[in-house]
């Protein structure tokens, strides 16, 4: 019967389209798993290990152009699972996955990561070249042998294109081994038991996948090359272009790069479309050389605005060919981007401003990274496109560090500008740009209403705090995407937070988590009422230009049936869509008919039956206002 009911609520909306892509399939990565199958991890708790990876890889396409797996166990000894190369399809993985066999014994961890480092990271089992790889360690324990578990995970870290996230588990485990074992303590978590594990999930989808649009970018880096980025520093500007760089595709038809340097003068070492491929670019990349001399900014700016985003022929010299006329140059049609690192005051501000206005004029969305203590920030805000595009950090050091921050920066703008004709009244397919950044043709403002009623029961309520939580996951977060808020009711009614309460996905998840159960009566009026006096007002985030959808989640028939009925029309009345969700046989269809915008609810027989919904509901929320 909710097969059924939810068939007609598609047909009613008219779309068949899942909202989100569930895999992450644009940013191709290697990912190795090297889990801990020692005495201490027992049975349960290494099938639980199993558990969190499947449910991990079920995010990504898996193929030999996309994400691509391998897994290791490590106790007393090292076993190799299986190989970066030898499983093709996600189903094939996650079959795999589920034959990996605990095999008890003691905790040498450095045998592991040896093993990682030596055999799994190679070219013969797999291993991409200039393709992203992913050392993901769970442990529930210290090593048997510290000192060698240090120098294996700095072996490991010196691989290029390596970043090692560490994940402890329980109060066994030495904090300070696990942070020297991850790349760096952004990827270092722990959890208090193996029962928690699923809650990182969502975290390390985010530190692993980049979902990024496929609109062609432009990018220019302009690196200061000024006396103070010597030696380490410079080489750190260095490599975080090459790290960003090597995020995206790299041709004619998706992103191109540029990269100049400025000091007392400036040069450009990349012109756009000069090395078409990723190999060839990155291999450029590595050979720029520091160019040393006085902080003059407005020169590299002018650099940007008058030679890299201007098209141009040069003449290039080929050998015995002699001197050829090639024409380099942004594209027309493009996201045009400008990354400028600078790590101290420019010489001459006022002409540094024009400069960075200029590019604004342009259409050059400009990104600076203050570096160190010596810059000026009311100066990176104006050479920033917004505040929003301004980055500070104590040093080079951390450009590592944030290089994801830009990616998914430069990801948001990988799309097409808004267009200024009419949309069409009737489409016959959805965008299908694969950022998702907002609920059909609009962002959203989502708001929960949730029972938390005496009959709801504990248990009851926790799948339903489950259900809201793996929904809310697959939307990107934020003010200018989807947002969320969360009201339960009982007797009486709470607030859990409102649509700004907060700005991004992982405090949304774990606000979401935080929800307790109330107990009481089933006032659902009370709850309509307050979400129509106060979750879409300005001042709680409301946006005039959003979508605005509640979803109500109830297991019985409210306390004056009246009255729901009544505040549900005048919830209508304002533009809201409301979609009714029933849980179980003692719910009033007719009052869920009228709570329900479109007069058709969505029936389950009981709460472990939720998560059969979400898909559907997803789509038929996010598109029901497009």
């Amino acid at each position: 019967m909710a097969t059924l009911r939810l068939f007609s609520l598609l047909l009613v909306l008219g779309f068949t389209q899942a909202l989100y892509k569930a895999e992450c399939d644009l940013v191709p990565a290697d990912f190795v798993f090297l889990l801990d199958s020692s005495g201490s991890e027992t049975t349960k708790g290494f099938k639980t290990q199993l558990a969190f990876i499947s449910n991990f890889t079920s995010n990504f396409e898996v193929g030999a152009d996309k994400a691509q797996f391998a897994a290791v166990t490590f106790s007393t000894g090292v076993h190799k699972n299986f190989y970066l190369n030898e499983h093709a399809t996600q189903a094939s993985v996650l079959d795999a996955i589920n034959k990996i066999q605990y095999s008890d014994g003691e905790t040498y961890t450095d045998l592991g990561l040896n093993f990682v480092r030596n055999n799994v990271l190679q070219a013969n089992h797999g291993a991409r070249p200039n393709v992203a790889k992913y050392v993901i360690v769970l442990t529930d324990g210290r090593s048997n042998d510290n000192s060698k578990t240090v120098q294996a995970a700095m072996a490991l870290h010196n691989v290029p294109n390596v970043t090692v996230i560490a994940i402890g588990i329980g109060h066994a485990i030495d904090v300070n081994e696990l942070h020297i074992i991850a790349t760096d303590r952004n990827h270092s978590f722990v959890v208090n038991n193996f029962d928690l594990l699923h809650t990182l999930e969502v975290e390390l989808v985010d530190k692993t996948c980049t979902l990024c649009g496929d609109y062609p970018a432009d990018i220019a880096f302009l690196i200061d090359s000024s006396g103070s980025e010597s030696g380490a520093q410079f080489d750190n500007e260095r490599n975080f272009v090459s790290m960003v760089t090597n995020e995206f595709a790299i041709n004619p038809n998706d992103t191109m790069v540029a990269v100049s340097q400025f000091a007392t003068t400036s040069r450009t070492d990349i012109l756009f479309n000069q090395y078409p491929d990723k190999d060839s670019l990155l291999n450029a990349i590595a050979r720029i050389q520091w160019m040393n001399g006085e902080s003059n900014t407005h020169t590299g700016l002018n650099e940007l605005a008058h030679h890299v985003f201007q098209v141009k022929s040069h003449n290039i010299h080929h050998g015995h060919h002699g001197h050829q006329a090639v024409t380099y140059g942004p594209r027309s049609e493009s996201a045009k981007i400008a990354i400028v690192l600078t790590d101290g005051r420019s010489l001459e501000p006022d002409q540094t401003i024009r400069a960075a206005h200029q590019l604004h004029n342009m259409g050059v969305e400009v990104f600076v990274i203050g570096m160190g203590h010596s810059v000026d920030f009311r100066e990176l805000q104006q050479i920033a496109t917004d505040r929003d595009h301004v980055y500070r950090i104590s040093s080079t050091n951390d450009l590592a560090a944030i290089h994801t921050n830009i990616v998914d920066a430069i990801c948001k703008l990988k799309v097409p500008p808004p267009t200024t004709t009419p949309m069409p009244t009737t489409t016959t397919t959805l965008p299908t740009t694969t950022v998702k950044q907002a609920c059909g043709q609009k962002p959203a403002d989502i708001v929960f209403l949730l029972d938390a009623s005496e009959s709801e029961q504990a248990e009851g309520f926790g799948k339903e705090i489950q259900f809201v939580y793996n929904f809310a996951r697959k939307f990107h977060i934020g003010p200018q995407n989807v947002q969320f808020s969360s009201v339960t009711f009982s007797s009486n009614v709470r607030n859990d937070f409102f649509l700004n309460t907060y700005s991004n996905r992982h405090d949304v998840l774990n606000a979401i988590q935080k929800i307790s159960y109330m107990q009481g009566g089933t006032n659902t009026s009370f709850g309509l009422k307050f979400v129509r006096d106060n979750s879409f007002k300005p001042q709680n985030g409301a946006r005039t230009n959003a979508t605005k959808i509640v979803i109500v989640i109830t297991d019985g028939q409210s306390a004056d049936s009246a009255a729901t009925k009544h505040e549900a029309q005048l919830l209508h009345h304002q533009g809201v869509l409301v979609y009714a969700v029933g849980v179980g046989s003692d719910v009033d269809s007719s009052e869920l008919k009228a709570i329900s915008s479109n007069g058709t609810p969505i029936l389950v027989t009981d709460f472990s039956l939720l998560h059969d919904i979400q898909a559907s509901l997803e789509t038929a929320a996010c598109h029901g206002g497009t």
